[in-house]
């Protein structure tokens, strides 16, 4: 597990159907900004397509996995600041 502060934002290009998943996400601004991302909280329904350009806030304390479809440039901010973890 990696544990990051990203108060300031953060960027990952996630390739090749790579997959991060988020821990405690609550507050954290996901931010498409090239290709797509898929986005799926644990324990919601319905699982999230981004497009670059859109961006979502995970309103939930739950884990959420992230994925490039294939690829994709995404942006993370953590609101509050705080520390966002990530598992590889």
């Amino acid at each position: 597990m990696i544990q990051l502060s990203c108060s300031e934002g953060m960027s990952l290009h996630l390739n090749g159907r790579s997959v991060v998943r988020l821990r405690r996400a609550a507050g954290t601004r996901i931010q498409c900004r090239a290709g797509l991302l898929w986005v799926s909280e644990y324990q919601r329904a319905d699982d999230s397509v981004l497009r670059a350009g859109q961006a979502l806030t995970v309103g939930s304390d739950c884990d959420v996995v992230l994925s490039g479809l294939p690829d994709a440039q995404v942006a993370l901010v953590s609101q509050p600041a705080g520390h966002l973890e990530l598992c590889p």
